[in-house]
Parts: C-alpha cells; sequence; structure tokens
C-alpha cells in the first residue's frame, strides 16, 4: 500500500462522518418540525381569553337587550401589584400613585413569579383595557398596558401590575 492510498482514505472518512452528523441533525429538525407542526403559540392566550369570558357575570335575567347603554364608565377592576425582587420601593410608591387613580388594590405587593417585563406593565384581561391604560397613565414610569399573557392566572378577575426597577 501507498502513502497516496492512505492519505486518501482519512479525508473520505472525515466527509462520510460530517455527512452522517448532518444527516442525523437534518432528521432530528424534520421530526422536531413534524412534532410541533400543529402547535399554535396563541392558543394558550385564546384559551386563557376563553376561559375569563366565561367565567365573567351573566346579565341579570330581567336584563332586556335593547336596553340602551349608559353613558357612566364601567367601575375600574381591581389591581393586583407584583415587584420583581429589588423593587419593592417603587412598587409601594405605584400602589400609592394607583389608589390615588382611585383603583382598588387587593392585598399587599407580593413577589412575580416567572420573568419579569423590562418595564413596568399592567396587564389586562378581556373588557380591561381602558382601565388597564389609566393605570398604566397614573403610575407613569414608562409603565404600558398589556393583554395578560397565558400562564398568568394571579389576581384572576382584576388587573395585574408588575413593577420593575
Amino acid at each position: 500500500m501507498s502513502t497516496t492510498d492512505h492519505q486518501r482514505k482519512v479525508p473520505i472518512r472525515a466527509i462520510i462522518m460530517i455527512l452522517v452528523a448532518l444527516a442525523i441533525a437534518f432528521a432530528g429538525l424534520g421530526w422536531h418540525a413534524v412534532a410541533t407542526r400543529d402547535s399554535d403559540p396563541d392558543s394558550a392566550l385564546h384559551a386563557q381569553a376563553a376561559k375569563l369570558s366565561a367565567t365573567a357575570p351573566a346579565a341579570p335575567s330581567g336584563a332586556s337587550e335593547s336596553a340602551a347603554p349608559s353613558s357612566a364608565p364601567a367601575a375600574a377592576p381591581a389591581a393586583c401589584v407584583y415587584s420583581e425582587e429589588g423593587a419593592s420601593a417603587a412598587a409601594r410608591a405605584a400602589v400609592a400613585e394607583i389608589k390615588k387613580a382611585g383603583v382598588t388594590v387587593r392585598g399587599e405587593v407580593a413577589t412575580w413569579k416567572g420573568k419579569a417585563p423590562r418595564a413596568t406593565v399592567v396587564y389586562y384581561g378581556a373588557g380591561q383595557e381602558n382601565a388597564a391604560g389609566r393605570v398604566a397613565a397614573a403610575i407613569d414610569h414608562g409603565s404600558s398596558a398589556a393583554p395578560r399573557p397565558a400562564g398568568a392566572e394571579q389576581c384572576a378577575e382584576g388587573l395585574v401590575v408588575v413593577v420593575v426597577k
């Protein structure tokens, strides 16, 4: 066997190993695509919204559907205030500002479990968008209002205020 035969076998083996590794990687990606093809990232959010709307109080049986809507603003839902770790002073200040805005605050400030948002945010459920906007404006620390994320069951019928530094 000459040295040229030996030199040719090493690169061919390396190329074969690379091709086998690529085949395994692409097979894994294909399996993942097939396994997750029917999953919808928004399905959990829609399920939570349906759950909230299903638990909304029903209209009294004597109410007529043809009644004119009242011009009085709807009562603001209560708010639960959470703080990321290390932002308890800012959360206490936010509680005072929320109360000044006329919104009831439930309980004490608690620590937010899970990934904290980048800025202070007021999470709202179905039909609470306007109230959440008012609370976010009252806090005014670069805060914003956003739909309640899937998996956030805290304060199920109220606004969830997460205060960050």
